[in-house]
């Protein structure tokens, strides 16, 4: 009897020392940390009859600024339109292609549409382009950089997103109507869960002349 007894502790001490083993081996097996999401990549924007963006533009400590609403009125496979009108002043029609670059706003033109979004986006990508700009004053021959430099959180009055901050260099060189080269310099901030551009600071300057512009999503709402 005593035997069996013997052989039982014995054998709850070899499993117990067993359990003790795999507990230290799982203790210390070094820790694998996970790797933290990288950049996402993103496609272009589908657009919706009824999505609309309010902007808030120019505002300062001193000055309210102008109040800009947007809504899509037609989606076609290549071409998205527009309707926009600021502070309350006759509307307009903005065209866009399928990437969500503008080539048309009201009377003014662009050819090639201006490249200022590029799809699949993806932090460091860049790319440049050349266009002209029709207006009813003259034509702007516009050689701009732009480069996807970082996928961040910003902050405007229509809440926090996550955004491609994207920067943009050039040059404006106007062919008819007068007037110097200008250098442009803007940062945009392209959230895709709004599909738009939810802050941007833009200006340019023309020798000792220079002008500066922030404008943010103040409100939006998407169709379903």
């Amino acid at each position: 009897m005593k035997t069996i007894i013997v052989s039982a502790y014995l054998s709850m001490f070899v499993r117990q020392s067993c359990y003790a083993a795999m507990l230290l081996g799982c203790l210390t097996r070094p820790i694998v940390a996970q790797e933290p999401a990288g950049p996402p990549t993103t496609d272009a924007p589908i657009y919706k009859v009824g999505d609309t963006w309010t902007f808030l533009s120019g505002k300062t400590d001193t000055n309210p600024g102008v109040t800009g609403v947007k809504t899509v009125v037609s989606v076609t496979e290549n071409q998205t339109t527009i309707r926009a009108s600021w502070n309350g002043h006759p509307s307009y029609e903005i065209d866009l292609n399928n990437q969500g670059d503008m080539f048309r706003s009201g009377d003014t033109t662009w050819e090639p549409a201006i490249g200022w979004l590029s799809f699949p986006m993806m932090v460091g990508k860049s790319w440049d382009f050349h266009d002209l700009k029709r207006t009813t004053s003259g034509i702007a021959d516009i050689d701009e950089v732009v480069k996807v430099v970082a996928f961040e959180r910003v902050r405007v009055p229509a809440g926090t997103f996550d955004a491609y901050k994207i920067v943009i260099h050039g040059v404006w060189a106007r062919h008819l109507g007068g007037g110097l080269a200008v250098q442009i310099h803007s940062t945009y901030w392209y959230a895709p869960s709004v599909k738009a551009i939810v802050k941007s600071e833009s200006g340019w300057t023309n020798y000792h002349i220079a002008s500066d512009d922030i404008t943010e999503l103040a409100a939006f709402s998407l169709a379903p």
